[in-house]
């Protein structure tokens, strides 16, 4: 049995770099390949993200990024679900759908995934697949901006500028 919580650590160091640690998509891959193969939900999800964005020797490859996002979220990863959501968001490999970007969004902000926040409230905000509702768009930035998240930010600050589902109020907009 291959223990797959180490290989997903090293594949997330490679991945995103840190702690002396370089940036390198291929040993990112190997590593996380290893874990998927042993069934680590993480792994999937981090597979999906390094086919859907490509780069660094690594082609974008959509229906690889789907086939591993879509076992991710099987296995109740909000990080594979919110990848499934921007496929559908985007039509990545899949017709677009934002109603099935929306579920997933949904899956994922329910985990406290922020990235799943952030894109609730940017499908609110601009009334994509949903009704248009500042209120709910709020509420999510101010949910993503929790986990210090910039765009959160950025969007609760313009929504306080121009008065959209908050009192309009420039001084709040500037402390945001």
């Amino acid at each position: 049995m291959i223990l797959s919580a180490p290989q997903v650590g090293l594949g997330q160091l490679h991945f995103q770099g840190g702690r002396g640690v370089t940036l390198d998509a291929s040993k990112a891959l190997h590593y996380f390949q290893h874990a998927a193969a042993a069934g680590n939900a993480v792994a999937h999800a981090f597979l999906g993200k390094i086919y859907l964005e490509g780069g660094d020797g690594i082609k974008a490859d959509n229906e690889t990024a789907l086939r591993y996002f879509k076992k991710a979220a099987e296995l109740n990863n909000p990080v594979g679900q919110s990848g499934l959501g921007i496929m559908y968001l985007q039509g990545r490999g899949v017709p677009k759908d934002p109603s099935a970007a929306f579920k997933y969004f949904t899956m994922a902000a329910n985990q406290g995934w922020v990235e799943g926040q952030l894109h609730l409230g940017f499908m609110y905000f601009g009334g994509i697949g949903v009704r248009r509702d500042f209120k709910q768009a709020n509420k999510y930035f101010s949910l993503a901006s929790q986990s210090g998240h910039v765009l959160a930010f950025y969007h609760l600050a313009h929504m306080h500028a121009q008065g959209l589902g908050v009192a309009r109020s420039c001084t709040t907009a500037v402390e945001v």
